[in-house]
Parts: structure tokens; sequence; C-alpha cells
């Protein structure tokens, strides 16, 4: 009787482990705005949490960290801001940022993968995300943050 009440109660743990990793998992996986993947959302006039513009800076082939108006992010609201532009397939190394570099911006773990959300963090010297872009093509580049300016995702996918 003690047997099958140990093996119970062992079981009933085990059962609440996965229970609650599963609810864990769920919990991490975040869903993207469907604005997020649109290569043509209007830039509004509206001023957005951060002041001057952003822009996606990193180590694009005849850019390599110089802010381009190729790369400059365009406002479009609900704290999103958004840049479109013809990308070569291969690594990039990048964060999100202001002229000044204050502040700026950094996926979470520090890479990302097209087509998928990722938490958007601060970023500092040498914080930079890493991205794969599979093909050569156009590709929208999307951050959005609160209001009061602190990170909330990420986001490159490419445009159809």
């Amino acid at each position: 009787m003690k047997r099958s009440l140990i093996i119970a109660a062992m079981a009933t743990v085990i059962m609440a482990g996965c229970s609650a990793s599963d609810e864990h998992t769920n919990k991490t996986l975040v869903k993207a705005d469907p604005r997020f993947s649109e290569c043509n959302l209007p830039t509004i006039e509206e001023r957005g949490p951060v002041r001057p513009s952003l822009f996606v800076v990193g180590s694009f082939p005849d850019e390599q960290w110089i802010h381009t108006e190729n790369h400059m992010m365009g406002y479009k609201g609900d704290g999103i801001y958004q840049a479109v532009s013809e990308e070569k397939a291969g690594n990039v190394s990048l964060q999100f940022a202001t002229m000044s570099w204050n502040p700026q911006y950094t996926a979470a773990g520090m890479e990302m993968t097209t087509g998928q959300v990722k938490a958007l963090k601060r970023a500092g010297f040498a914080k930079n995300t890493q991205v794969s872009l599979p093909t050569d093509g156009k590709y929208v580049w999307t951050i959005q943050l609160s209001a009061d300016k602190k990170p909330l995702l990420a986001m490159v996918s490419k445009c159809k």
C-alpha cells in the first residue's frame, strides 16, 4: 500500500513538473503582431517614443556600422518602428540605434531568425544581434517600444 502511494505521489510530482514546463514554454512563445511583417505600412507624422530617428546599423555590405538612409526606421504607430531594405544573403551583426547610439537595442539572446519575433533588450557596446539572411531580397526590420521607451519586441521578415 505504501509503495503504491509513493509511486502515485512521484507520478503526480513528475506530471506537475511537465505541466509547469509546458506552461512556461507557452508563456515564452510570443505571437508577432501581423503588422511586424508588413512591408508597406505607412510612416506616420505622430511622434514615437524615441526621437531622433532609429536605424538598423550593422555589418551590412558597403555600410559597416554606418547609419544610412537605407536602414533608417520610420515610425508606424503603437511604438512600432520599421525599415524596409534590399539585402544580400548572408550573416549580419547589428543593433537598432539612434545616430548618437543612445538608446540602442538588441534582440534577446543576441540572435534573430527571419520570420520569428524576439524580445527586444537594451544594448551597449558589442551587444550585437546576429542574423542569417537566407536569400537576397527585400526585408522588413521591425522593433516595438513602449510609450516610456522600454524595449518590447523585434522581428525581421522577408517581404512577399
